[in-house]
């Protein structure tokens, strides 16, 4: 299939924290193959110009060979004896299906009545229904979760808040492989992940903490990213985008089958000006090639590799010290999992992730005609995990997962360090969850993780968790588990400084080590209900959340010998701050006929903390409705409302107030011999706030078409 898209712009580094053609026969193909060859040559360019970036992860998965040997050799002990076709139209029954399994509360396939928590999930027609253009903005659809954009493009999501410019207390994966950044000062960077919307199956977001399942940094919400598998992506797609705010998106993808092997390449560009009346120009190229392999009846083997190129606008015209320019970021990525079914209940699995991540962003301030201080926050990064995972079923009503991982991580930043030295950490865990069926309405889960970490010491995360169901359609659950952030290698090292001539003028961050994790014990009451004569659903979570020793600012005094002047001090991280979150969020998911439906999320949650801009980085409520209306099997227009109440995010001197968003889309599906044709037209903050993540700093309204070939 053959499919085209035709659509009519980091943080601030002042803040220490942070018209279509219509197609009448099958000749006019080669026009269409026209248009699109310049980006498909792009892609494959892209990716071979990425081989050398793999063959690093390469080099990092032999090196770090020896710590993994273990969990290789450990499957040998154990005892145990389609091609897609036409992409569908878009069904209402299938958008308010009941999802039958979900994997990523327990790390066990499980229907949600049966989770340990409330899983949202984000199907494929909801992406679609929603009109997003990149992944940060599908959490929206979630309730409680927060979502802005700081500049460069680079959002920040958080689940109800206590977030700067870098999301660091949710973990978010892409098929299981974690993005943590640890360049990012612990964190996730958005403008790394080297997939389109067009690529993913769905979002599974665990609203709470999951520190039991996945360990460190799973603090307040997980997310798992799953992509559509290279069976389900045969054919050919190629699309383009363009609109106003400097939208300049394309995607080109192909897929096929060799023997037992499905492969799937895909690549392709998003672009636009980003913020108004801002140097916040974004431009993000990547590509990826994923391969499934059946071996035989018992074993599969997955790999993909992939990567990105950014370059993003920063800093602010007139500001000597923060001049306007380009920040050229790139990632790389690799992922070998095997896996071995010895029967429907039992498995393992072994796998293998790398990241090699590095940026560049130097520029000159000038002090007099022939001095000044040079500027660099260039850095490199890589991380390696090794992994092995059983899953099995001990008796009729009891079933388990556990594992083993370890992982390391390295971070050279000169400018964040006041050093070339390769900061390195390191650590290990081993997990256990268990599900527990006493009895045909009862589900019991627990288990727990530990992990011990180089700088962060030894760690423990329990869970416990007790499903009841009243009858096939209602389900109570109530829950406890604690959840842990490790310090960054930034928060436990830093030594952010300027110097000129030699001489240091300014130290910025300079830390005195010693920190602890943050931690988190959580309380819930949860609430499973579907109601077939009304075509309703609906969850809902009750939730108090205690953390404690929070990482928080604090200036302090120079010691001695470090001071330049009199009044010197440098800013540090200390563990000096404690929340109370208590809360109700909910989903409703209604299908009141067969041409409309409706989804609807709300959150409110009362906030206590022992500093007020903590508090105050937590909003009070918010909401969305995202619903769609068929005409009929190939006309609908969607909408899709936003709210966000008051919010200061960490870092940031004053408050943005409440945010509210509407987004408008209109989608026509017409055929022309094989050939699927999609011709979509998306408005987004058609109404809306001006402000977006601090004061005087706005997103545009935007309006862009779409136009789509399938063959």
């Amino acid at each position: 299939m053959i499919s085209s898209e035709f659509a009519v712009r980091a943080s601030n580094r002042e803040e220490a924290w942070f018209s279509i053609p219509s197609f009448g026969a099958r000749s006019e193909i080669a026009s269409v193959a026209a248009v699109l060859a310049r980006p498909a040559f792009e892609v494959i360019t892209y990716l071979l110009s990425y081989f050398s970036g793999f063959s690093q992860l390469v080099n990092g998965f032999f090196r770090n060979l020896s710590s993994g040997v273990l969990f290789a050799l450990m499957p040998f002990f154990m005892q145990g004896s389609a091609i897609a076709g036409e992409p569908e139209l878009l069904s209402e029954q299938e958008f308010f299906r009941d999802i039958p399994t979900v994997y990523s509360a327990s790390r066990l396939p499980q229907s949600p009545e049966d989770a340990p928590g409330i899983v949202t999930v984000i199907t494929r027609e909801m992406i679609r229904a929603s009109g997003a253009r990149q992944v940060a903005e599908l959490f929206r659809l979630v309730p409680g979760f927060v979502v802005g954009f700081s500049r460069g493009g680079q959002a920040v999501v958080a689940y109800q808040g206590l977030s700067g410019a870098i999301s660091q207390r949710m973990q978010v994966m892409l098929d299981g492989r974690s993005l943590y950044a640890p360049y990012l000062f612990g964190g996730v960077d958005w403008n790394n992940i080297p997939i389109s919307l067009d690529d993913i199956e769905r979002v599974e977001v665990l609203r709470g903490s999951n520190s039991a399942s996945y360990g460190a940094n799973s603090f307040l919400g997980v997310a798992n990213i799953i992509t559509r598998t290279a069976a389900q992506s045969q054919g050919a797609l190629g699309a383009i985008a363009r609109g106003q705010g400097g939208i300049d998106d394309w995607q080109v993808r192909a897929g096929g089958a060799m023997g037992p092997v499905n492969w799937v390449i895909s690549g392709g560009q998003l672009s636009d000006y980003g913020l108004l009346h801002l140097y916040d120009t974004s431009s993000r190229r990547y590509a990826s090639l994923r391969g499934d392999v059946r071996i035989n009846d018992s074993d599969d083997f997955h790999f993909s590799l992939g990567g990105n190129v950014n370059r993003v606008g920063l800093g602010t015209a007139g500001r000597v010290a923060d001049p306007e320019r380009f920040e050229d970021v790139s990632s790389s990525y690799g992922l070998l999992r095997w896996r071995r079914i010895l029967s429907p209940t039992h498995e393992f699995s072994f796998s293998w992730s790398g990241t090699v991540d590095s940026g560049e962003d130097r520029y000159f301030i000038p002090v007099t005609a022939k001095t000044g201080i040079t500027v660099d926050y260039g850095r490199r990064a890589e991380r390696n995990q090794f992994e092995y995972q059983h899953l099995f079923r001990i008796y009729d009503d009891l079933r388990a997962v556990w594992g083993l991982e370890y992982r390391n991580e390295s971070v050279q930043a000169q400018q964040l360090f006041n050093s070339n030295e390769i900061q390195k950490t390191g650590g290990s865990r081993a997990y256990l969850n268990l599900e527990y069926r006493p009895a045909e309405r009862i589900t019991l889960n627990g288990g727990g993780l530990v992990e011990q970490d180089s700088i962060g010491g030894t760690h423990v995360a329990p869970r416990l968790a007790i499903n009841w169901k009243l009858n096939p359609f209602h389900t109570l659950g109530v829950g406890y588990s604690t959840a842990f952030r490790l310090p960054s290698l930034f928060e436990q090292r830093s030594d952010w400084r300027f110097t000129y001539l030699g001489q240091t003028i300014d130290i910025r961050y300079l830390s005195r080590g010693g920190l602890k994790p943050e931690r988190v014990a959580a309380t819930e009451l949860t609430y499973l209900g579907s109601w077939p004569a009304w075509r309703l659903n609906a969850d809902v979570r009750l939730f108090q959340e205690r953390i404690a020793d929070l990482i928080v600012q604090q200036r302090y005094s120079l010691p001695p010998g470090l001071e330049f002047s009199p009044d010197s001090g440098a800013f540090d991280l200390r563990n000096g701050g404690s929340a109370l979150l208590a809360g109700i969020d909910y989903q409703l998911r209604w299908q009141p006929t067969d041409q409309f439906n409706l989804v609807w999320g709300h959150s409110i949650v009362h906030r206590e903390a022992s500093l007020a801009y903590l508090a105050q980085s937590v909003p009070s409520h918010t909401a969305h409705l995202l619903g769609i209306y068929r005409f009929n099997q190939r006309n609908s227009v969607s909408l899709a409302y936003y709210l966000q109440g008051p919010i200061r995010w960490i870092g940031e001197t004053d408050r943005v107030s409440s945010r509210r968003q509407l987004d408008l889309g209109y989608e026509q599906t017409f055929m022309i011999k094989d050939l699927r044709n999609t011709f979509s037209i998306n408005g987004r903050k058609i109404l809306g706030s001006p402000d977006e993540f601090r004061q005087g700093q706005s997103n545009p309204s935007l309006l862009w078409v779409r136009w789509a070939l399938n063959y």
